[in-house]
């Protein structure tokens, strides 16, 4: 009796570690939107648009067992009005966040000076909610 019992834990005991193990899972694909902020995910890369400028991560979005993630990518400012022949530069950001279903909270960072760009909230399948640059 206690055999079948002490084996009944054991197989318990695995079952909830491969479960707490569970492999990284990708962001999922679509169109993600709220306010100020637009991210289409796709398996090649992620496009984002804000109110003001754009960014893109190559390549998956990997969440953890938790829906947290890290990645990297480029960051546009985009400004009213005609541009100049050299433009705006590119630079280097750093998106983090976690993902809970259909919801996602965002945080965006430009490594090159630690510029915070702000924290947002996205739903999947929501229209965003865009003001473009005037």
């Amino acid at each position: 009796m206690y055999g079948a019992l002490l084996a009944a834990c054991i197989l318990a005991g695995c079952a909830m570690s491969a479960t707490s193990m569970a492999p990284d899972s990708p962001v999922k694909a679509g169109q993600w939107g709220g306010p100020h902020i637009s991210m289409t995910v796709a398996s090649a890369s992620t496009d984002i648009e804000f109110d003001c400028g754009r960014a893109t991560a190559p390549g998956t979005i990997d969440t953890d067992a938790e829906g947290r993630f890290v990645t990297s990518g480029t960051f546009l400012q985009e400004r009213p009005g005609p541009t100049t022949p050299d433009g705006p530069t590119q630079r280097p950001m750093r998106l983090s966040g976690t993902v809970r279903g259909n919801d996602m909270q965002v945080s965006i960072v430009l490594t090159d000076s630690n510029e915070d760009l702000g924290s947002f909230t996205l739903t999947f399948g929501t229209t965003p909610r865009l003001v473009k640059c005037k």
